[in-house]
């Protein structure tokens, strides 16, 4: 009895032995660790790239020009008929007044005494330009130089003004039309003579 009552003990050891060393193994092993993801950015900390502003290249208005024009030159006197005129310049162009020496031609008949009037012109003249407006540059202008006059059988050279505006109209990239007014007056002291000179022309910006 007291034998049976030994093993009895001894097995229930052993037992709990066996037991507490399957948890040491097993169950007491450290859990790993679970992962967690970084919080995300607040909306308001997020970085907004602006979208890159296209590249517009703008061309100056400054720079060289050539232009030339004719018209119809009405006269200040009724003996004398409406005539024509040529002209042609070279110039600068500052923006928004420009300068330019300029050469012309302009020839009208007699009316009464037969034969004819021209005049060679070499003007020096300044023009001040408004802002465009629907591709439309208003402008004014004023100019001084010399005239030579032939009338009939004399000549002379003689100071002349002049004083006009007109309108340039865009019709290519650096191309405009030149509709313009230009009241003409050579001081000769012999012969009174004075032009309404109406012109139409093209002018071209390098």
């Amino acid at each position: 009895m007291k034998q049976t009552a030994k093993l009895a003990m001894l097995a229930i050891a052993l037992s709990a032995g066996i037991s507490g060393t399957a948890m040491a193994n097993g169950n007491d092993r450290p859990m790993p660790e679970k992962y967690t993801a970084p919080p995300a950015a607040p909306a308001s900390e997020s970085v907004v790239r602006p979208a890159a502003a296209p590249i517009v290249e703008s061309r100056s208005n400054t720079g060289p020009y050539v232009s030339g024009n004719i018209g119809a030159a009405i006269p200040g006197k009724d003996y004398i008929k409406t005539g024509y005129l040529l002209n042609g310049a070279v110039g600068y162009n500052f923006d928004p007044v420009r300068v330019e020496g300029a050469v012309g031609y302009q020839r009208n008949e007699l009316e009464t005494v037969g034969g004819h009037v021209f005049y060679w012109t070499f003007m020096g003249n300044a023009y001040y330009d408004f802002d465009e407006m629907s591709g439309v540059k208003p402008y004014v202008t004023a100019g001084a130089g010399v005239a030579n006059g032939h009338w009939a059988n004399r000549s002379s050279t003689d100071f002349a003004w002049q004083v006009g505006a007109g309108l340039g109209v865009k019709i290519a990239e650096r191309t405009m039309l030149d509709i313009g007014y230009r009241y003409f007056k050579p001081d000769d002291g012999n012969v009174v003579f004075s032009s309404h000179n109406v012109t139409a022309g093209i002018r071209y910006q390098f």
